[in-house]
């Protein structure tokens, strides 16, 4: 007879977890909110599960510093012999959450995020569904060595290339590039591809995490407030830029000072394809802002290149270092 599998869960809050706050018309994590393994039917999966409640935030109050200690949980997790974990998360940001993760995971077992569009009050919650079938990817075999991944609306994605594209609807997350890993259906797990390594890093148990801007121009923007963010004590800077590399001409003088002085990238804003290298030639365009000291982010967006710099950052990773971080992603 085959050992049952133990999962540990780490719940940090979100819209899966989300409860009526009194006196407000409106929903919430809170520490009310029961344990979600409590109510979940798991009789099925054969498993035996560990619920560790790390917070109950909204994903936009997620910071690197929560993100650090639920490594650490994972990490004592698969140190004491957990076949997976699987993190529960708000959706909003879970895309950084899963890619920062992702960064920093080097255990074998795998680790499963997963969230809910709807929350437990609603007519059609998604968050039990969604947990399950993270459970079932979590505990299946074959997803050993498969890294740190996404399960949402059955469906499993590789965190560097997830996107979430719908603020409501439960089908809303997607890979515009490769499509989903995999997916759940029946209770079986069917992955179609492996996530190809891009980088992994490990950081102090100390390690500190530097204010990084993510700034995306606009038309006619003239670029007034980069002029500011080095004054403000920003240590890095993602430009989200247009198409695959264009920011206005008059952004060149100051986002040259600023590429002096700290660590600059340029990421599309376009949520599909490079940065490009080597195409354009005019002011402003991606020539132009390599010459200026930017880096090119690859295939990464600009929200996941400021996940990427401001861990690199936290490591104390030079330039030459972080480069080479973004050419893993396709730069």
């Amino acid at each position: 007879m085959t050992e049952r599998r133990r999962i540990v869960l780490c719940t940090l809050g979100g819209t899966i977890a989300a409860v009526g706050c009194p006196g407000v018309n409106g929903v919430a994590p809170t520490s009310d909110t029961p344990l979600l393994g409590e109510k979940l039917d798991v009789s099925g999966l054969d498993l035996e599960l560990n619920e560790q409640r790390i917070s109950t935030l909204p994903s936009a109050a997620i910071d690197f510093m929560l993100i650090h200690q639920v490594l650490a949980h994972a990490e004592s997790a698969a140190d004491e012999g957990a076949s997976g974990v699987v993190v529960t998360s708000g959706t909003d940001m879970l895309e950084e959450v899963a890619f920062a993760l992702s960064l920093l995971w080097t255990k074998h077992i795998p680790i499963v995020v997963t969230g809910a569009m709807r929350h437990p009050g609603s007519v059609s919650p998604d968050g039990d569904a969604n947990l399950v079938a993270a459970l079932r990817v979590a505990s299946d075999s074959r997803s050993r060595g498969l890294g740190c991944v996404v399960v949402m609306n059955d469906r499993i994605y590789a965190p560097w290339l997830l996107q979430k594209r719908h603020s409501t609807n439960v089908d809303a997350f997607g890979s515009a590039l490769s499509g989903p890993l995999g997916e759940v259906d029946e209770g079986n797990v069917h992955l179609f591809s492996r996530p190809i390594t891009g980088y992994s890093l490990r950081l102090p148990d100390d390690a500190e995490f530097p204010p990084v801007a993510l700034i995306r121009p606009g038309l006619g923007d003239d670029g007034r407030l980069l002029e500011c963010l080095t004054d403000l004590g920003y240590q890095g800077l993602i430009v989200e830029t247009a198409g695959g590399g264009s920011v206005p001409p008059c952004w060149m003088r100051v986002l040259g000072r600023i590429a002096r002085q700290i660590p600059a990238v340029y990421a599309s804003r376009t949520g599909s394809g490079p940065a490009l290298r080597s195409t354009y030639a005019g002011p402003g365009a991606e020539i132009d802002l390599q010459d200026q000291g930017l880096m090119a982010a690859g295939l990464l967006d600009g929200p996941k290149a400021r996940v990427l710099l401001t861990l690199l950052l936290a490591r104390g990773t030079s330039r030459p270092g972080i480069r080479d971080a973004m050419s893993a992603y396709g730069a």
